[in-house]
This record gives structure tokens, C-alpha cells and sequence, in this order.
């Protein structure tokens, strides 16, 4: 008997990058680095009575420089010439793996714009304390048949966003290592807003041998990264609209460049608390955000607030009508208009990004992302019997702190 195929599965993973399609995505990017000149202050030679003393803006440099941004695919030669038409195979397999890496990359790209500190660092998950008695929180040896399993088991350190960062086929970074390892299973649980979980990897790594069995666990100064990523991806918005000290491109974090910052003191998400950072934020630079960022978790907390607000439209006189309860979107209103509240999967759970896109710029170099081509073909061949296609690009996320805001340490 013959095998029939039936269609491709769906993917199985959440792709969906909202920031994309919000902010500007500029491809000018040219030359060492940009400058960007921000003015701090208004000139302060204005009086009454008499001829006041000039005093000229005060004005500092806003410096973005790029980072290199890419996935590589690779194809086995053989499987790419029998898979050439529908009748050897059930998908084309030359369209399938270009299609995905590009589907990982932007994955990867709005999980460093949401997550990333103001370095770049770029960590997946760190290591917490350890709740087991003795502490086992690595097992393993690193092989196929008995891989290194790391727990994330202590209650209360742990978002989701953190596990979404991690997905099966991920090759990841211990800590400064640069041996890699790969994912090769995941096991998260939710539980009120917080997550617990294993993260189970096959491959070298000196510091996961040392922790195999305990006692020492996967400690707070432990992380994942994504493969040669540490230190080298873009700035992200959790970094940049919580810095209160230190620099941000350049400038001193202050009152003119800096995000409005509530402190929710682990009170629930209320209309109050919203008006409070919308506001504040119109207050100091005079535009109200755009846009509302939160979690899956804060999102059902925030359909649970306005449940009673909701009006649903019943085509009472259609025959075929059985039952329809649902809505399409939330908008908040604002002082300039309604404010869509979207969601990211990454984000953390006690916090909530009030954007203004019009100051959030992703500065690419020419050409943006794409498929690189300059030797007139995308798949170029290897040392061995396949071909590799790159997909990337080089750029840095720039974000005007001062036209955004932060609300943290929400309850969960």
C-alpha cells in the first residue's frame, strides 16, 4: 500500500510580532553609527521688565550603532533534488525551511525587543533558588540518551514570558561558554501568573557538568542564551523604559530622558493605575502613547475588569442565528483618542509598556532584512553535500524613553 500525505500541520508556535507592524522600520542606516541630537531643556533667556540673559538649549548626542541580526538554514543536496516537485514530496522542501527560518528570526527579533536590557545582553532565562531539599536543580550528562534537564521549580522568580523565549530546536549558550546545546525538550506550568519548568538540553557544556546531581544549583548568576548572542543583541524595552541611572545611547538617564515610571506596589491592574502612567506620560512630553503592551496573564485581568463595559451585537432576526458572544478588540480611551491594548507573549507578567511609536525606531542598514544573495544565488554551497541560505540584517532598536511608560510590580 502507498503512504498518502495529507496537508502540512499548521506551525505550533506563536509568530506573531506586534512591534513590527507598529514602529517605523527605517533602512537608511549608513556609515559608523548615527547621531541623534536631543534636546533637554528649553533656552532660558526669557524676562519680564527688562532684557533677560540668553541661555541656549541644552542639547546632548543620542549615539545607536548596529548589530549583526541573522538565522541560517541549512539543505541537504540529495533531499533538495528529490523534493524538487509535488510528486516527490508532500511540501517542497526548498520553500519549507526558508519559510520557517524567517519565521524563527522575527521571533527572535521581537523577543530581544521586548526582554533585552539596555546591553543587549540578550538572556533567556537565569537560574533562581532552589526549592528542593537537597538541591538537584541539573541532572545529566549532556548526552541524547540521559540529556541535562535544568530546573526552574522556585515559585514566584518565573514569568511566562521567560519560557517563551526557549523554544525546542533552539541552540543555546551556559552562561560565557561557547559550546553549544541544543533544546530538545521543554515542560512549562502556569500557575497564577507565575511559571515553573525544566528546560532539557543535549550537548558540551563545563559548568552543567559541574551541577549534574548537586548540591550547587543552576544559580541567579546562571543563564541561557541564544548561540553567540551574549552581549551582542538589540537594546530591548524592558532595559530601556525601567533604567532610573547609568546612560541610555549615550545620555544621561534624567528628567528629560528617562520613561514615566508607576511602582504598582503589587496592586491589581485597574483604570486608575492605567490613567495614572497615560497621563503622566501627556504631562511631560506633551503626546499621549499610542499603544498598550501587556502578557497574556494581565490581558485576561484587564477582560475581567471591563466585562461589565462590553456590548454585544446578536443578529436576533437571522434564522440560521445560534449564538454569538464575543468582541473583536479592546481600545482604552485616552486624552487623544482610543489606545489599542495588544499583546506579546514575552513580556512579564507584573508589567504593563505604554508606547508612543512614533518615537520607537528600528534603524537598519540598506536592504533591511533579507535573504542574502551577493553571489547572485540564495543557497550557497557548503564543504559537504548540502547548501546554506542566510536570512539577516544589521541594525539597532532606538527608543525615546521620554514619550513612553512603564507600569511594574503589578499583582499576578
Amino acid at each position: 500500500m502507498k503512504i498518502k500525505y495529507g496537508k502540512l500541520i499548521d506551525k505550533q508556535f506563536n509568530q506573531a510580532n506586534v512591534l513590527f507592524g507598529r514602529i517605523k522600520v527605517k533602512k537608511d542606516f549608513v556609515g559608523k553609527q548615527i547621531d541623534r541630537p536631543i534636546i533637554q531643556s528649553i533656552g532660558g533667556g526669557v524676562s519680564a521688565g527688562s532684557l533677560p540673559t540668553a541661555n541656549e538649549n541644552k542639547t546632548a548626542l543620542a549615539t545607536i550603532t548596529p548589530k549583526k541580526l541573522y538565522a541560517v538554514t541549512s539543505i541537504d543536496r540529495e533531499t533538495k533534488m528529490a523534493s524538487k516537485s509535488d510528486e516527490g514530496s508532500f511540501v517542497r522542501f526548498t520553500a519549507f525551511p526558508v519559510k520557517v527560518a524567517t519565521q524563527s528570526f522575527n521571533r527572535n527579533i521581537e523577543r530581544q525587543m521586548v526582554r533585552n536590557d539596555v546591553a543587549g545582553a540578550g538572556k533567556l532565562i537565569s537560574g533562581g533558588l532552589d526549592s528542593g531539599t537537597p538541591p538537584t536543580d541539573v541532572t545529566g550528562s549532556g548526552s541524547s540518551g540521559d540529556p541535562y534537564v535544568i530546573s526552574f521549580d522556585k515559585a514566584s522568580s518565573y514569568f511566562a514570558g521567560s519560557f517563551e523565549a526557549i523554544e525546542i530546536g533552539d541552540i543555546v549558550n551556559v552562561n560565557t561558554e561557547a559550546t553549544e546545546c541544543e533544546v530538545t525538550d521543554m515542560s512549562v506550568t502556569l500557575s497564577g501568573g507565575y511559571a515553573t519548568g525544566t528546560v532539557t538540553v543535549v550537548g558540551t557544556s563545563a559548568r552543567l557538568a559541574t551541577l549534574a546531581g548537586g548540591p550547587t544549583p543552576f544559580t541567579e548568576a546562571d543563564s541561557l542564551y541564544m548561540q553567540k548572542s551574549k552581549d551582542s543583541e538589540l537594546f530591548g524595552l524592558q532595559g530601556i523604559l525601567s533604567a532610573t541611572a547609568s546612560t541610555l545611547y549615550g545620555v544621561t538617564v534624567g528628567r528629560r530622558w528617562q520613561a514615566y515610571q508607576k511602582n504598582a506596589s503589587s496592586s491589581a491592574i485597574s483604570t486608575d493605575l492605567l490613567n495614572d502612567v497615560i497621563i503622566n506620560v501627556k504631562r511631560q512630553c506633551g503626546v499621549a502613547p499610542k499603544m498598550i503592551l501587556m502578557g497574556h496573564h494581565q490581558y485576561i485581568k484587564f477582560l475581567n475588569l471591563l466585562e461589565d463595559q462590553k456590548s454585544y451585537n446578536l443578529p436576533a432576526r437571522d434564522k440560521k442565528f445560534k449564538g454569538q458572544v464575543s468582541f473583536s478588540a479592546i481600545e482604552y480611551l485616552g486624552p487623544e483618542g482610543v489606545i489599542p491594548v495588544v499583546l506579546s507573549r514575552f513580556m512579564d507578567d507584573d508589567k504593563v509598556y505604554f508606547l508612543n511609536e512614533d518615537h520607537i525606531e528600528l534603524c537598519l542598514r540598506p536592504g533591511g532584512f533579507e535573504w542574502f544573495n551577493d553571489d547572485g544565488t540564495v543557497f550557497l554551497r557548503e564543504a559537504t553535500d548540502s547548501y546554506e541560505a542566510r536570512y539577516g540584517g544589521y541594525g539597532q532598536l532606538f527608543v525615546n524613553p521620554h514619550f513612553q511608560g512603564y507600569l511594574h510590580t503589578l499583582a499576578v
